[in-house]
């Protein structure tokens, strides 16, 4: 909801447009449905109608019947072909060579390919004489990325989204592993969250209090409506007889579609700052989401994005443009005349753009001549390049491959060596963190807490940030006690820093306040876990999976305490449920597996859901134990032999792992190796008290 009654805009001629809303006649008033009649009043509460939330996103082939040269240029541009499903005819990576990828770091190779008209990627592994000894592949559903600099392929199990560990860096033309992957290979598993959907495609129809789960068919690409809101009032307005749009005809600005190019500065910039200003940490005003953002409204009223206080050179990421761009003197002594669509127009295509075009606007602010005159030493000429030396083109912080412009223009550019790009990645100590808009509303210090918080959770665990982040919530909930973001996230700092009892006083706030808050429940859940009343913990994680059933943590969770509990037909409903829902949760599938093993005795289900565990992780450790007592159960001693000594390979330390091959020996009469094992357990463990007995049973053998 804007706060002011309406906008004033300043146009480009710099004249002020006022608009007089008439009075809504009485007889047009009674002849319209109940919505039109809220739409109706729009114009008392919105300079834009399409601000107002109920009215609806119309769909690109809707704005092609009238913008169809527009939506042709717009959908070769990297924003229009964002997102996709892989087709032939959209191919455009090497798949036949050069398309694997070892990672040192994990000991798996990658690769690329397709089988007919889909596409996959596969994980695999090799033994020292090259044959393959693990193997996982999985079905490419979407790319995202436009190609412009990089793709990123997705896949999908019941609508919930997951990234693929290679990615295709165009200007090298090469595979190689994701953002991110090569420092944490996250394999198959990085959810792809609501912002990272949502700043890559059109609003997808994100499931509330998921990480990654979204309508099963997603939209392609973002679209016209993300920088004109939406179109559903333009188009009626256009297509229907109707006086509902009476009270706006009078106005020099169509008030049912946003041209970004009328709009304020500060909303202006919001337009391209909502996807192009990443920060380190995005706080979310309490009661919005990412999708609630709407072209004419101040980014602060959805977000505030927090950065690194006193910005480092070349801390130069690849969604980094608008914090760069805010260090110039172009932009800051314009006042407001440059801003991102000085130089870039978003219906084109950057490639279609000359370098002669991008000088242009750089020399119609600064002549040559006067150049000249101010630095003699440097080469201005009229064909001279003005970004090669005022906007540094090389590699982002954050994406390897990848040769950009940074935004902060310049008149030196020292560029930084491999080693000082290096350490920048590297996070040794308490980052101080401000607001990118030096906001001092209300709210300011409240949301400052919740940066510290999430940037304690996504990005730096180290104790400071909740030290910092504990008082300024605390303070702040007395002054707005209702705030919901506070309330969880000072819950979450005082579990993170074993306050127990205070998270779950906290959280119980919360949820006087939000009763369907799924993932308060589920916090508060862990709260009762970690304090030991089993009660309430299952208790809260079965209201959290009330308000959002396909949680598979808190399905987990309550799993095992209906286990630990001695509920175990109750354990196993659970597990499978979970299962059902994610098929290759390595954790679930290893305690379902358990319950089978030790309680119901059912050996062959064990067997079964362990080596579907190791198949998805074949460095697993509690899985690849249980698998090798399944199959001493089984009396397949060779295969829990052959097991043991796996995990010993990856797990040097693994007192497991020594016990059980000493228990197998023992069995098969060979004492010298079993007591060989079992010095092995001791001295891991000098005080394991079985390793004693088992050691001083053999000795008298």
């Amino acid at each position: 909801m804007i706060k002011n009654s309406r906008y004033i805009f300043i146009t480009a001629a710099g004249f002020v447009i006022i608009t007089a809303v008439a009075g809504i006649l009485y007889s047009r008033f009674l002849r319209m449905n109940d919505r039109d009649r809220t739409i109706s009043k729009l114009s008392e509460k919105y300079y834009y109608l399409n601000l107002y939330k109920d009215v609806s996103y119309a769909g690109d082939e809707k704005c092609k019947k009238c913008h169809a040269d527009i939506h042709g240029t717009f959908h070769k541009t990297g924003m229009g072909r964002s997102l996709y499903k892989p087709s032939a005819e959209n191919q455009t990576e090497y798949l036949s060579k050069e398309n694997t990828v070892y990672n040192e770091n994990t000991d798996f190779y990658y690769s690329a390919y397709s089988k007919g008209n889909e596409f996959f990627q596969k994980e695999y592994r090799l033994d020292k004489e090259g044959k393959i000894i693990h193997e996982l592949e999985k079905k490419i559903d979407y790319v995202m990325g436009s190609g412009n600099n990089t793709k990123s392929y997705l896949y999908s199990e019941n609508g919930f989204y997951y990234e693929m560990p290679l990615s295709w860096y165009s200007e090298k033309a090469k595979w190689d592993m994701s953002p991110g992957y090569k420092k944490t290979n996250l394999r198959f598993s990085r959810s792809i969250v609501q912002e990272c959907m949502n700043c890559h495609n059109s609003y997808s129809g994100y499931v509330e209090f998921s990480e990654n789960k979204f309508d099963e068919k997603l939209k392609e690409g973002i679209g016209c409506e993300r920088c004109h809101g939406p179109g559903e009032l333009h188009i009626r307005r256009q297509t229907e007889e109707t006086n509902l749009f009476a009270d706006i005809d009078r106005d020099t600005i169509d008030r049912t579609i946003v041209n970004p190019a009328n709009l304020p500065l500060e909303e202006k910039l919001a337009v391209c700052f909502q996807c192009h200003l990443q920060g380190e940490v995005r706080v979310f005003t309490d009661g919005k989401k990412q999708s609630d953002f709407r072209p004419g409204m101040k980014l602060e009223e959805v977000k505030s994005v927090f950065i690194q206080d006193n910005v480092q050179k070349g801390d130069f990421k690849i969604a980094s443009h608008a914090a760069r761009m805010s260090l110039s003197d172009c932009f800051i002594k314009s006042k407001g005349v440059m801003t991102c669509i000085t130089c870039h127009d978003p219906h084109i295509p950057s490639g279609e753009v000359s370098k002669e075009y991008f000088n242009g606007k750089c020399t119609g602010c600064h002549s040559v001549q006067n150049l000249s005159l101010l630095n003699p030493k440097a080469d201005h000429k009229e064909n001279s390049s003005c970004i090669s030396c005022h906007m540094r083109q090389g590699n982002t912080k954050d994406v390897q491959h990848v040769n950009f412009t940074d935004h902060w223009i310049r008149k030196e550019i020292n560029v930084l060596s491999d080693e000082e790009n290096n350490r920048l990645e590297e996070i040794n100590s308490p980052v101080t963190l401000r607001n990118f808009n030096n906001s001092d509303n209300k709210i300011a210090a409240m949301e400052l807490g919740i940066a510290y918080v999430t940037y304690f959770e996504s990005r730096h665990s180290h104790p400071d940030y909740l030290k910092k982040a504990i008082p300024l919530l605390e303070e702040n909930l007395k002054i707005i006690p209702e705030h919901k973001n506070g309330l969880y996230y000072l819950g979450l700092a005082y579990l993170k820093t074993g306050r127990i009892q205070e998270a779950i006083s906290n959280l119980q706030k919360l949820l006087a306040l939000d009763q369907e808050n799924a993932q308060a429940y589920y916090l508060i859940g862990n709260a009762y876990e970690k304090s030991k009343n089993t009660l309430k913990a299952i208790e809260s994680y079965q209201n959290s999976l009330k308000y959002f059933p396909e949680n598979v943590k808190a399905l987990n969770s309550l799993g095992n305490l209906y286990y630990s509990s001695g509920n175990y037909r109750e354990a196993m409903d659970v597990y499978y449920k979970a299962m059902s829902i994610n098929s290759w949760n390595t954790g679930v599938l290893n305690n379902l597996a358990d319950i089978n093993l030790y309680q119901m005795k059912n050996i062959n289900e064990a067997k079964s859901l362990l080596n579907k565990a190791v198949q998805f992780d074949p460095d697993f450790i509690p899985a690849l134990i249980n698998l090798g007592n399944a199959y001493m159960l089984s009396g397949e001693t060779d295969k829990a032999e052959k097991t043991f000594n796996e995990i010993i390979l990856k797990d040097p330390k693994n007192v497991q792992a020594y016990g059980n091959l000493a228990v197998l020996y023992e069995d098969r009469g060979d004492i010298n190796k079993a007591r060989a094992m079992l010095v092995n357990v001791l001295q891991i463990s000098p005080n394991d008290i079985r390793a004693k007995q088992m050691m001083d049973k053999l000795n008298k053998k």
